[in-house]
């Protein structure tokens, strides 16, 4: 079996090279089956991340938070990292977002929401929702004091056996593509 370090390298060399009409298809069809959930309906603070350019893209949903009627009393999340590996979600404001030491857009605010749903980013999910993630473990800590729900979204490669480490954690449910 190849190790999480091989298994994150194969997911990102298949996320760059992934076809562009194949993506856009799949993500609208995962997008749709994600906020038609039951979990997504019965969320007010929902987490969202800033997807890097090769990441599953997000962005519908950060732009339709005001006009889409699947988002009316939601209220939008981000993380914002802190020293030591840890971090916070606080509510998205297009105006107050500034580049993290990682590059990554994150609020300059640093006011503590709680979030009632966390979609976690990741590259790969096995069967029982695992994942592989890019390797900095800030989810995992997060998570592992979170009592509200998970999902991810992947596409449909992203889902690929492997042996999970103790410290993991499992989202609730894994949103991918159709087949």
């Amino acid at each position: 079996m190849k190790s999480k370090a091989e298994i994150r390298q194969n997911v990102i060399n298949l996320l760059k090279n992934f076809d562009i009409d194949e993506k856009k298809r799949q993500t609208g069809e995962i997008l749709t089956d994600l906020t038609q959930s039951k979990i997504w309906q019965k969320s007010h603070k929902i987490a969202l991340y800033m997807p890097m350019t090769m990441e599953f893209d997000l962005r519908k949903l950060f732009d339709s938070s005001v006009k889409n009627d699947k988002m009316k009393k939601k209220e939008i999340l981000i993380p914002k990292t802190l020293s030591n590996h840890q971090m916070i979600f606080v509510k998205y404001d297009s105006a107050d977002l500034e580049r993290s030491d990682f590059g990554m857009l994150e609020p300059k605010n640093c006011q503590e929401e709680i979030p009632d749903l966390i979609v976690v980013p990741g590259l790969a999910w096995n069967e029982v929702g695992f994942r592989i993630g890019f390797g900095g473990g800030y989810y995992d800590r997060y998570l592992s004091h979170f009592s509200g729900a998970t999902v991810s979204v992947a596409y449909d490669f992203q889902r690929i056996d492997f042996v999970n480490e103790a410290h993991d954690k499992a989202v609730q449910q894994v949103f991918t593509g159709r087949k």
